[in-house]
């Protein structure tokens, strides 16, 4: 079945067409005289009985008539008898198409066995006609000696000894006259014969003529389809300058017309589509120039401000020790040291970042223990969570042994831990758990509160975006968010915030340690123990 399904159409219609003309000239051949036979003498049954119905009713009519239709039957090779019964009970032939049997010429005697076989058709005759009533008597007689009536009856009757191979009908036409109609089986089985003949051959002639017809006409057919799967292939290569010809009104005329405007749809698509491409292509370039304008910017502002503001620092620092300094110029030295600090911690920031996005600050992977470091930043923010009547819980599945950047994943959990801490309400919930995903551990970090409108998330991991800036602290820059994007992202690791039920939650991926023996895990536990 894989090799047919593998043909094509044209070779497909010309075998299927092909089989059906070969089947047609075998089922002749082999079945052809059976049907042919059976077909002719079930015709020929309906043409004796309506015979015998014309000369029933001439008969009734006396009329002239009957010589006519007796002719007429005669010459359908049929044999015709009109008896009688004498007062003796003896069978009288009054007319019969064929009475040179029953009148031989003057002087010249009968051979004995044309004799014999006249009396023993006369015997048959009169055992018949004593079965035949007003209605169709019909036999048929040959090789099994059946006898039917007309309604497919069997009857009693004749010996076997006057089997003849015929179809025969009588009937009384009144009450002393019997009509007796016959035509031999041989002749319809010859007819049979020759029918099957001349059809078997004339069937042979059509398949062999046929067979170079069909093949021309089924490739004629098939053309347009071949021209439809070139065309159809062209488009795939995103070549529409090829066209299917669509001419009438079938169905392959209508499959071509749609290629067509189906080719022409997907041209108009694939120019916009290129169109398009190249205003973005153009848009991403510029986009990447400016933003490393943006990152060298940024790098540069934070190099030149490191040095002056450490200086301001430092002078601010020195005049507030002096004992001579009156209590309101000591009240502005401690302004101006607080606000350095605030500047130096976000230049700091920016100048990790722009290392971070530079590549700069490159990835160093170790192992060690995530559960301590989630302890430790925890515990770096005590005074700040107790402060403010925070709750915190940590729920780990594990201590969780990960690879990665040990600094930099601190710097995570410390950046997601103060946001947290951050936007929650005095007196709120921070929740902090890790658990396993196949072959990762994914940390989150949970606040209670407001959730964040969806306008909001997508853009919470952007250098400098704030999402709720009435809630937002001065010291706040936007740059925590944008460090954990950059730092998971050299990690090739996933992370993401999502609304929760009672707050809002920012989780992230690492990979779990996979040790080969016993000695790396030991050694993984005393570097973190070493941390």
């Amino acid at each position: 079945m894989s090799g047919w399904n593998k043909w094509s159409v044209k070779r497909k219609l010309f075998s299927v067409i092909l089989l059906i003309l070969i089947l047609n000239v075998i089922i002749l051949l082999v079945m052809g005289s059976s049907l042919f036979e059976g077909f002719y003498q079930t015709n020929k049954l309906y043409e004796l009985r309506e015979n015998a119905r014309d000369i029933q009713t001439a008969y009734q009519k006396n009329s002239d008539e009957i010589y006519e239709v007796l002719s007429r039957t005669e010459s359908k090779n049929t044999e015709v008898m009109l008896l009688s019964l004498s007062g003796d009970g003896k069978l009288q032939i009054d007319y019969h198409s064929r009475n040179q049997w029953d009148n031989p010429p003057l002087g010249v005697p009968l051979p004995p066995e044309i004799e014999k076989k006249i009396q023993e058709r006369e015997t048959m005759l009169l055992e018949r006609i004593k079965r035949t009533g007003t209605d169709f008597l019909i036999e048929t007689g040959g090789e099994n000696g059946k006898r039917t009536g007309w309604e497919g009856k069997k009857t009693e009757g004749q010996d076997d000894k006057y089997k003849e191979d015929s179809l025969s009908l009588s009937v009384r036409l009144d009450d002393n006259v019997f009509l007796y109609i016959q035509t031999p089986r041989g002749y319809i089985k010859s007819t049979a014969d020759l029918a099957v003949k001349y059809t078997a051959l004339l069937s042979i002639a059509i398949l062999l003529c046929g067979s170079v017809v069909i093949y021309f006409v089924v490739g004629r057919i098939t053309k347009p389809l071949s021209r439809i799967q070139e065309v159809a292939g062209q488009i795939s290569k995103l070549d529409f300058s090829q066209k299917c010809e669509a001419r009438g009104g079938d169905e392959i005329s209508m499959l071509a017309a749609s290629i067509n405007r189906m080719s022409d749809d997907l041209q108009q698509a694939v120019d916009q589509m290129r169109e398009a491409n190249a205003v973005l292509q153009s848009d991403l370039v510029r986009q990447q120039q400016t933003d490393r304008m943006r990152q060298q910017f940024v790098a540069n502002v934070s190099h030149d401000f490191k040095t002056p503001l450490t200086l301001m620092i430092s002078y601010a620092e020195a005049l507030r020790e002096d004992e001579n300094l009156s209590d309101a110029d000591r009240e502005y030295c401690e302004i101006i040291v607080s606000e350095g600090n605030k500047l130096s911690r976000m230049v700091g920031k920016l100048l990790g970042l722009s290392k971070l996005e530079s590549g700069i600050d490159k990835v160093e992977y170790s192992f060690f223990c995530l559960s301590e470091v989630v302890d430790a930043v925890i515990y770096n923010h005590t005074i700040l969570t107790e402060k403010r009547g925070i709750e915190v819980r940590q729920e780990l599945e594990d201590a969780f042994i990960v690879t990665a950047d040990f600094a930099k994943i601190e710097q995570v959990v410390t950046n997601l831990f103060e946001n947290a801490a951050k936007y929650v309400p005095d007196g709120g919930r921070v929740l902090v758990t890790a658990k396993r995903i196949e072959n990762r551990c994914r940390v989150a970090v949970e606040n209670s509160g407001n959730p964040i409108s969806e306008e909001d998330i997508g853009s919470l991991f952007d250098s400098f975006y704030r999402a709720d800036k009435s809630r937002t602290t001065g010291d706040s820059y936007g740059l925590g968010l944008a460090i954990v994007k950059v730092i998971m992202e050299a990690h090739h690791q996933a992370y993401d915030v999502e609304n929760t039920e009672t707050g809002v939650r920012f989780w992230f991926e690492l990979e779990l340690a996979d040790f080969d023996d016993e000695e790396d895990a030991e050694e993984a536990d005393e570097e973190s123990a070493d941390v």
